[in-house]
């Protein structure tokens, strides 16, 4: 049997950036990447290029810290957003780069993992092979002594089961398909577009500007139409992805990541005071208003549908940016594109039924449903799952570490007990088949395992800063794997960290998906310096403390981390001699 030192699985930025960076502090590394489709990008990979795609992000901002986005390579210029393909190429440039494009292993899905008695891992898989024009599905399995799942948490698409889908006979689809059905583009009609995440805002769009009539449905018992704001916001016309990724305004979102970067009694003054928290709302209540007052949401009564249910400071890496070229409100106003407020009940023969009573005959249902809470891998046997971290069936029963941590977020951030009313939104999905959170230290590592040092999930957090973090959980997971990162000595306080981190996300952003996985919006940079700060490196790198204050981080600020990082440990290792 195949054997390997370390395996991850995926390469999208996540698993990209870990293996250039393991490989980058240990050239010599026995390591393959398995990725079961046959290109790289996660959710920029070739065959998820629906029309229209691109960043929310302009250039400059969407890059790994050591590998800039040139505009005289990639085209794209200052102050644009970045089309997918243009992505999608620059990740495999990225690849071939440093030298990771020959440890992939395309078209292969791990499709179940195991753990042995040795602590080594069995990974089973399925490759496919094409000779001659024709495929072949080959299955066979490898061992690994460590293993790191960096599939993401929009890998594994949740369709909904609609009765009479079977007889719909027209193309019924998840977003994740948009590529492979573009000819609708050109031969529809009419489509109905289910679900309000920004993936229904892009396909709305799509159709709309290609002349199709568009019946869009957002769900009632969802949580309603996502954030979508100018790039451009508050008074300063500050860039918003900008915005989030200063430290001023960190200081106004409570949190428990970043304590003792210097800012801890601001912190306390805003989030533990009344006075304080008064600032707070103020501020989150200005930002919210100028969102509205750009976008129109008060002037135009079908406009106004698409305004969020709940306010910004409960929603999280949802937060998305109106990035089209032209006005995407125009196809409201025209009549182009039509909100209606239903669940589909049925579908019949090229209908979809709504329960307004409604009916539509139409040419495709194309559903953006988002993504099933867990990994499209099994887990063998399935109580190894929870070890593991990872989703398992919902327990209702509250442990003591969960009721002491609860006290210690509500205690130091009496804002988050005005909790909004997102019932529906967390109970989205059908109750039986509701999973656990991810449980994870540092959002990395399951405590049952942590001092094994041999698994460790990438990317299962939705950033709004995704490819910086890509980069410092890739330099975290590295120092962890190969034992130079310290972990705390008492298995109680990993524990304790795993369920504060897990708790603060039900309690901090309940309008997102907080209770499923780590949700870093407004939050992302204490994040990053977190982990910075276990590695012992630099998290404040600005300069001087107006700067730190004021400037936002973005991936320049970040160049050459690891090799820091290297020369630190080589450092110490001379120390120690």
């Amino acid at each position: 049997m195949e054997h390997r030192n370390v395996a991850i699985i995926g390469a999208g930025w996540s698993g990209l950036s870990l293996a250039k960076t393991y490989t980058q502090a240990h050239p010599d590394a026995d390591l393959i990447v398995l990725e079961a489709a046959d290109s790289v990008g996660g959710v920029w990979a070739a065959h998820r290029l629906y029309p229209g795609l691109r960043t929310n992000s302009i250039l400059g901002s969407y890059e790994n810290p050591d590998f800039p986005m040139t505009v005289e390579k990639f085209g794209v210029k200052p102050g644009e957003h970045i089309p997918g393909t243009v992505v999608h190429q620059y990740m495999t440039d990225f690849a071939k780069t440093f030298d990771i494009w020959r440890r992939i292993r395309f078209r292969t899905k791990v499709e179940e993992i195991q753990q042995v008695e040795n602590g080594k891992w069995i990974l089973k898989l399925t490759t496919f092979r094409s000779t001659n024009g024709e495929g072949t599905m080959e299955t066979k399995s490898i061992t690994a002594d460590k293993v790191v799942i960096a599939t993401g948490v929009t890998g594994n698409p949740n369709m909904p089961d609609i009765t009479g889908a079977d007889t719909f006979d027209a193309p019924l689809f998840h977003a994740k398909d948009f590529l492979q059905n573009k000819e609708l583009l050109k031969t529809a009609n009419k489509v109905v577009v289910y679900g309000g995440s920004k993936s229904a805002w892009d396909a709305v769009y799509a159709y709309s500007t290609s002349g199709i009539q568009v019946e869009w449905v957002i769900r009632e018992s969802g949580g309603g139409p996502c954030w979508m704001s100018p790039i451009w916001v508050t008074p300063l016309k500050k860039c918003l992805e900008h915005l989030v990724l200063t430290r001023l305004l960190s200081l106004f979102t409570p949190t428990f990541l970043g304590n003792g970067d210097g800012y801890d009694i601001w912190r306390r003054l805003l989030h533990g005071t009344a006075i304080g928290r008064w600032f707070v709302r103020k501020f989150w209540g200005t930002l919210e208003g100028d969102v509205v007052q750009l976008n129109g949401w008060d002037k135009d009564s079908e406009i106004k549908k698409l305004k969020p249910w709940f306010p910004a400071f409960w929603s999280g890496p949802s937060l998305s940016i109106l990035n089209y070229p032209t006005d995407f409100f125009e196809c409201i106003k025209n009549g182009t594109a039509r909100i209606h407020y239903a669940e589909i009940t049925h579908l019949t023969r090229r209908t979809v039924h709504l329960s307004t009573g409604e009916a539509f005959e139409v040419d495709a249902l194309h559903c953006s449903t988002g993504w099933k809470h867990e990994p499209p891998i099994k887990i063998s046997p399935p109580s190894l799952a929870a070890k593991l971290g990872l989703p398992t069936d919902f327990d209702d029963s509250r442990t003591d570490l969960t009721r002491v941590a609860d006290a210690e977020i509500l205690e130091r951030f009496p804002s988050l007990r005005n909790q909004p009313e997102v019932t529906a939104k967390r109970h989205a999905v059908d109750i039986k088949t509701r999973k656990t959170p991810y449980r994870l230290y540092r959002s990395m590592v399951p405590p049952a395992t942590a001092y094994e040092r041999n698994f460790a999930i990438a990317g299962a957090v939705l950033s709004l800063g995704s490819v910086i973090n890509a980069q410092m959980q890739a330099l975290w997971i590295t120092a962890y794997l190969d034992g130079s990162l310290e972990l705390p000595k008492s298995m109680d306080e990993i524990e304790y960290s795993t369920e504060l981190s897990t708790r603060f996300g039900h309690w901090r952003y309940p309008a997102d998906y907080g209770d499923r996985h780590a949700a870093l919006a407004f939050d992302s940079l204490p994040y990053f310096d977190e982990l910075l700060r276990d590695l012992g490196l630099r998290f404040q790198r600005k300069g001087s403390w107006w700067r730190e204050l004021l400037e936002d981080y973005r991936p320049a600020d970040y160049k050459g981390v690891v090799d820091e990082w290297i020369e630190l440990k080589r450092t110490l290792a001379k120390k120690d001699e």
